[in-house]
């Protein structure tokens, strides 16, 4: 993992051996409900003590770091075209958003429904981001289509579109069975067994809890060999203990579960460690998703899968606001930061902000441009002797200048100090574009040309799927 001068942590070597061994203990006394028997029959053959009448699995804590030996600490995934991308290797990468229930107006500066057109728009940004390498898109109707395939044609727009790794989290067994139809039509001939094109959420129900439709999902990603990524999303106060460590606590435990489980399923099985705690608030009952306590959990997420050499993935950007006001760049600035100093390998959810459910093309470009920030502000201060400038100071002395000196001309072409074309730098010189005005005019110039990034056999062959789908009765 590349490491940064700046880089930071919130838990120090006691706490990870803390927590961990607190993990360990609960997983071996406590357990998870597995109400998948297929499951429990494989986690019982491996070495798990199993109660079938309460449907709990519990893990002796010598064959939960076994299991966890066994999971790799990097593994690839593939874009459509065969670019390979790695996880884990200390290369960070972006994991976009491309709609939500809610997309914030840059005209009106307010939320509303998605249409088509955003749905599009989103999907070319993050196909021409360099940042990203995948993308998930939420199974959300769009606005100007109606009727009962008003999702399925939202779904069709964003494949034609993208290119890249496809993150998908099915709701239904229905759903993961359509994504891998597409995903053998995506292959383009290839055998989608092994193409590592896709990335399966399987979802926990915390506290401690795998249904059974998400047992069958954990399954078939095995048997495919595509990467598990769990999701995990313990509400502090209501799903979770509420306070910081017991949340985090919790979904390490999680985490670990079910990265066991997948061990126990298919050794060496690719998994990618990942949750997203949040706060109930106890006066209204509202789930928030991104309070400023997500600095801590990100960078303390990441530290402890670090310890257990796995792989992560950790929240970038996001506001509990929809408003581009400063407690909008001061949140997704700091998320940015922590997740980045961290060293996640996935910066997941760019273009994420109004607490996770919605988002915008502008803040999918403002997001990249807080990553950019980040790793400049990471790098800290290079002291080499040519920077250091004792020479140039002993030569030049009291009262000099320095506009035409060796130093100033072999860096004035940029690198040294920081510069972002989204970011305001007219210092108040002249009447310059705020940020938000120039991300709204580099989104306009990312999908002013659409090309589509697939060959031609593949978008016409989706096409056809997705004619034949929508006459489907009931689809």
């Amino acid at each position: 993992m590349q490491r940064f001068p700046l880089a930071f942590s919130v838990l120090g070597e006691g706490d990870l051996a803390r927590i961990q061994e607190a993990a360990e203990r609960l997983l071996e006394e406590t357990g998870f409900r597995v109400t998948h028997a297929g499951l429990r029959a494989r986690a019982r053959a491996g070495g798990a003590r199993v109660d079938d009448a309460a449907e709990r699995v519990r893990l002796p804590r010598t064959l939960l770091r076994e299991l966890l030996a066994q999971a790799p600490s990097s593994f690839d995934v593939a874009w459509q075209d065969g670019t390979r991308v790695t996880y884990g290797d200390g290369r960070p990468h972006c994991l976009a958003i491309v709609t939500d229930p809610w997309i914030v107006d840059y005209d009106l500066q307010r939320p509303r429904r998605p249409v088509l057109a955003d749905l599009r728009k989103h999907t070319v940004i993050a196909q021409k981001l360099a940042c990203v390498s995948a993308a998930s898109r939420m199974d959300f109707p769009v606005a100007d289509v109606e009727g009962p395939h008003s999702s399925l044609r939202a779904l069709e727009e964003h494949l034609l579109y993208f290119g890249k790794h496809y993150c998908v989290l099915p709701a239904t067994w229905a759903s993961f069975q359509q994504w891998l139809e597409l995903g053998a039509i995506l292959a383009d001939g290839r055998d989608l067994h092994g193409s590592r094109l896709i990335t399966v959420g399987v979802a926990v129900l915390s506290p401690l809890t795998l249904a059974g439709l998400n047992g069958d999902l954990l399954l078939q990603a095995c048997d495919y060999d595509f990467p598990v990524v769990p999701t995990i999303c313990p509400m502090a106060g209501s799903t979770s203990p509420y306070s910081l460590a017991g949340t985090l606590f919790q979904g390490h435990a999680e985490n670990l579960f079910m990265a066991a489980l997948a061990q126990l399923v298919k050794p060496g099985q690719p998994f990618l460690y990942a949750f997203g705690p949040s706060v109930t608030d106890l006066r209204s009952g509202h789930d928030l998703y991104y309070t400023l306590d997500k600095v801590l959990w990100k960078t303390a997420q990441v530290q402890l899968a670090r310890a257990c050499g796995l792989p992560c993935s950790a929240e970038c950007g996001g506001s509990l606001t929809y408003r581009y006001d400063p407690q909008s760049g001061a949140e997704g600035m700091l998320f940015m930061a922590a997740a980045r100093a961290a060293g996640a390998d996935l910066l997941s959810g760019i273009g994420s902000c109004h607490n996770a459910n919605g988002m915008s093309a502008e803040m999918m470009l403002i997001h990249e441009a807080w990553l950019r920030a980040s790793e400049h502000l990471l790098r800290g201060i290079p002291l080499d002797d040519t920077r250091l400038a004792l020479d140039a100071l002993l030569a030049a002395g009291p009262g000099a200048n320095f506009l035409t000196d060796e130093l100033t001309l072999s860096l004035m072409g940029g690198g040294e100090f920081f510069h972002h074309e989204l970011f305001d730098c007219g210092g108040g010189y002249e009447d310059t574009p705020s940020m938000l005005e120039r991300a709204h005019e580099k989104a306009a110039a990312l999908t002013a040309e659409c090309e589509l990034p697939l060959p031609g056999r593949v978008q016409e062959n989706l096409r056809r799927y997705f004619r034949d789908a929508y006459t489907k009765p009931g689809v």
